[in-house]
């Protein structure tokens, strides 16, 4: 029974933390793992009868919105590839509750943890330098449309990947007392300052954004993080100034695609052959680009013919080439929306988007109430801490104002959804803590 127990724990309890680095590998890996801790977790729950796990707000909220998902992919059948994609959306929800459950069990928030992060992070970090550096990374990957991409290769994904691992390593600093000390460690400072400098050369505007939000939303709800987060920042700086100034190119301008790019995209600055088909937003700017926007005028469009239910999962990839729909010049076509929100206005209809800005909201009175929890605390609370860093990781992902990935895409479904099984596992030791 020990050795069971013990098995179990070093499988599934390293194994969330490795989580991270199973996506890295492929999505065999990480699918193997999700599958394998459900099976776990909803098999010791049902022996044990621990059902407070699959019976409560959280898990009824996560079945509403697999329903709406599954039943407008049903309800607009365009063919089997498309329909798998709503039917099995189920585990990724089950992920998260089996990661709360998991983390209930072993508590597993050692050191050696920790040093996992830290390897992983200077092995991106080296191998980021080096392809920026050189045009080449370890495996011989080359840079893409003047961006780093380390080992992802042609998935320009590098700092959508780091945003969202940076989350869950200082969770697991919090759990050790490592950060919100009146000591800090230059260490992690710096691996987290290298981690967020490699976002920022990535070239990724959305990361990058979301980088900062996330930093800021921490320092404004726990004051035991400020003096850490005010290091971090300084070190970034000081990083972002030095590090580009050794590359003789100018190839690959960080800034220039950050700031100049970005505002030349939005007044649609070298797009003005395409001004007489679609109007700018206040005939002034584009929404984010003349891109961006062609996928939300051509998702209005869709939206207005599936209003309640939307078009399901791959509805929009699947319409948007329909003639009664398509743009002049076949502007807006792509995979999904490029919007968290429009994605779900689009494929879920208006009930699933409900239930999404309701997760918003929830997440935006969770920040100003974990706040005023911290604020009252005269001394460092690890789990209240930790609570806090994964509200912020989770706030991030639902950020509305920002182009996004491909919501229902596997692997940032798993990233958006593992940082909600911490948060409902510290939700949940805080409020036992209280009563």
């Amino acid at each position: 029974m020990n050795l069971n127990f013990n098995t179990s724990k070093i499988f599934f309890g390293y194994g969330l933390a490795l989580f991270p680095l199973l996506l890295l590998i492929g999505p065999l890996f990480s699918e193997i793992f999700l599958i394998s801790i459900i099976f776990f977790s909803i098999f010791l729950i049902i022996k044990e009868q621990k059902y407070d796990f699959l019976l409560n707000k959280f898990a009824t909220f996560f079945l509403l919105f697999y329903l709406s998902t599954v039943f407008s992919t049903i309800y607009n059948f365009y063919n089997f590839d498309y329909l798998k994609g709503g039917i099995f959306y189920f585990r990724i929800p089950l992920f998260a509750l089996s990661i709360w459950f998991v983390l209930e069990k072993f508590n597993l928030f050692n050191k050696k943890i920790i040093l996992f992060f830290i390897i992983l992070f200077l092995i991106i970090i080296f191998d980021s330098l080096l392809q920026y550096y050189s045009g080449k990374n370890i495996l011989g990957y080359e840079i893409l449309k003047n961006r780093i991409s380390s080992f992802f290769g042609e998935e320009l994904v590098l700092g959508s990947f780091i945003i969202r691992i940076i989350p869950i390593f200082m969770i697991y600093l919090s759990m050790n007392s490592l950060v919100g000390n009146k000591k800090i460690n230059l260490i992690y400072v710096l691996v987290i300052s290298l981690a967020s400098l490699i976002v920022y050369l990535s070239g990724e505007r959305t990361s990058f954004g979301l980088l900062i939000l996330f930093f800021f939303t921490l320092f404004f709800m726990v004051k035991f993080l400020r003096r850490f987060i005010i290091y971090l920042v300084i070190s970034f700086t000081i990083l972002a100034s030095i590090i580009p100034s050794f590359k003789t190119s100018n190839e690959i301008d960080p800034a220039k695609r950050m700031f100049n790019k970005s505002f030349d995209q939005i007044i649609g600055k070298g797009e003005e052959r395409y001004e007489k088909h679609k109007k700018k937003l206040f005939n002034k700017v584009y929404i984010f680009s003349h891109d961006h926007h062609g996928h939300y005028v051509l998702s209005y469009q869709i939206f207005k013919d599936h209003i309640i239910f939307g078009t399901g999962v791959k509805g929009f990839r699947y319409l948007c080439r329909n003639k009664i729909y398509i743009l002049e010049n076949n502007d807006g076509c792509s995979t999904h929306p490029h919007n968290t929100y429009v994605q779900i206005l689009v494929s879920n209809g208006l009930i699933g988007f409900i239930l999404l800005v309701f997760s918003f909201l929830y997440f935006v009175r969770e920040i100003f109430s974990c706040k005023n929890n911290n604020d009252i605390q005269t001394s460092f609370n690890k789990y209240k801490v930790s609570e806090a860093i994964a509200i912020s990781a989770v706030f991030i992902n639902l950020w509305p104002i920002i182009p996004s990935g491909n919501f229902f895409n596997n692997w940032l479904s798993m990233f958006y959804f593992y940082p909600i099984g911490f948060y409902l596992y510290f939700k949940n030791n805080n409020e036992k803590q209280i009563n």
